[in-house]
């Protein structure tokens, strides 16, 4: 049984782009306590600092590759003693999660693990892959996890809690940048500062539906419509239950002359404020940008899954699409992704093509559609989607409730953390190294685990 208690568990995620770190589980899990730039400082020859000019900034971690192990690990150290606040002399009993991405080398994880048992003299490690804890935070042991990050895309199905490594995709390229690219080109007066600013904002959002198109303008102005102009539906409302609550509503607004706001999609023009204070106005291109990703990840996700040799298991993973990374927090992302999805792949069984032989290639596959799908060949329509699910995360974790999905792996870090170091019903034996074992092992007891 882990020895563990749950206040005395740290939780690390490192990242490209952003670090969050978590000293102590509560009772209901939370959002991360910290959240910091993965980033570290030149000092002199050999040393670092958390602080420092921006001309000796080190990026330890570019597109998840670790490019620099000892600025990791230097980060990684300072921000366990800063947020443990166990002075250097003072053995800490505080036990390690860490993520890792899938190009992380097995030297560079074996040489964290050391440091972390060497240098910070801590009584257990354990490191968990960052799309397992994707999984963790959705409850499902079987889904295709989309790790969406800046400039690069991982996409792993995970079996089982297992990782399919020989059908991942890595996507090198492809990630939140390419909306930046987009919108450079739409808005060449804008800095490149303020395009993410405008990405990240209320006014951002990604259209779902046929009131406007990907690559067009509004079908007709959103601002106008019949009843501005006086014209009501009669017949919508003699057809109404409610009919005369409705009479009386519409008659009151009249009166009082109160309009309701329009919202962001019916504006041909909104604006947002920068971190300078600057109110900058757009138009509809607020609405534009997200092509490119969204059919590049839609690619990646159709080649992943059909790598799969395990047909039945292909179908689990169509109904559990995790999607993580920082784009998820836009609004009208996910049901983007949905869309492009469902446009690409989908295959309704009760159409024409349930009369098709299973032995036949069927559209979606083998079929080039939309241009450039032919290359993800299949051998038959029983092998084609025929639903396609985005996964959701559970809804017992009140301290998440309304928080974007841009960084629920580190929930699932938090989940994996407690099974694996705390004692309860859900615990997990034997998945992470003890200092006595680590001193008889070494750090290569870690691919023992059954974490990767």
């Amino acid at each position: 049984m882990p020895p563990f208690r749950d206040e005395s568990v740290f939780v690390i995620a490192t990242g490209s782009q952003t670090t969050r770190v978590q000293y102590g589980l509560p009772e209901s899990l939370t959002p991360a306590q910290i959240v910091v730039p993965t980033r570290v400082y030149r000092m002199g020859e050999s040393g670092f600092s958390m602080e420092g000019a921006d001309s000796d900034a080190i990026y330890p971690i570019k597109e998840g590759v670790i490019e620099d192990l000892h600025a990791l690990q230097y980060l990684i150290e300072s921000l366990y003693k800063g947020t443990t606040k166990f002075a250097p002399e003072v053995v800490p009993f505080a036990p390690i999660l860490i993520t890792c991405n899938s190009e992380w080398r097995p030297k560079q994880i074996e040489s964290i693990v050391a440091h972390m048992f060497n240098n910070l003299r801590v009584p257990a490690v354990t490191v968990i892959p960052e799309s397992l804890a994707a999984v963790f935070s959705y409850g499902t042991p079987t889904a295709c996890v989309v790790n969406i990050g800046h400039e690069k895309t991982e996409v792993t199905p995970v079996i089982d809690f297992c990782i399919v490594e020989t059908a991942q995709t890595v996507a090198h390229g492809v990630g939140g940048k390419l909306i930046n690219d987009e919108l450079v080109k739409l808005l060449p007066n804008l800095k490149p500062s303020q395009i993410e600013e405008l990405k990240r904002s209320k006014i951002y959002e990604i259209p779902s539906d046929t009131s406007m198109s990907f690559f067009g303008e509004p079908s007709a102005p959103a601002t106008s419509s019949l009843e501005d102009e006086g014209i009501v539906d009669v017949a919508a409302i003699v057809t109404s239950d409610n009919a005369r609550e409705l009479l009386a509503q519409r008659e009151q607004a009249k009166q009082n002359g109160t309009q309701s706001e329009p919202k962001n999609m019916e504006l041909p023009r909104n604006s947002f404020v920068d971190s300078n204070g600057n109110r900058i106005e757009v138009g509809t291109e607020r609405f534009k940008g997200s092509e490119t990703l969204l059919e590049q990840l839609s690619q990646a996700v159709g080649s992943t899954i059909t790598k799969l040799d395990d047909i039945s298991k292909r179908g689990d993973c169509w109904d559990n699409i995790v999607l993580v990374g920082g784009s998820t927090a836009i609004k009208g992302f996910v049901d983007a992704v949905l869309l492009s999805l469902q446009e690409h792949f989908i295959i309704n069984r009760a159409n024409t093509y349930s009369e098709i032989p299973s032995g036949l290639n069927t559209p979606g596959y083998s079929t080039p559609v939309s241009g450039g799908y032919g290359q993800l060949h299949t051998m038959g329509h029983g092998q084609v989607p025929t639903n396609i699910k985005i996964a959701r995360m559970a809804e017992y974790f009140l301290g998440w409730k309304g928080h974007t999905w841009e960084d629920t792996q580190f929930l699932g870090c938090q989940i994996a953390a407690k099974q694996i170091f705390t004692p309860g019903i859900a615990s997990i034996d034997g998945a992470y190294i003890s200092k006595e074992e680590f001193a008889e092992r070494g750090a290569k007891h870690i691919w023992t685990l059954g974490l990767f």
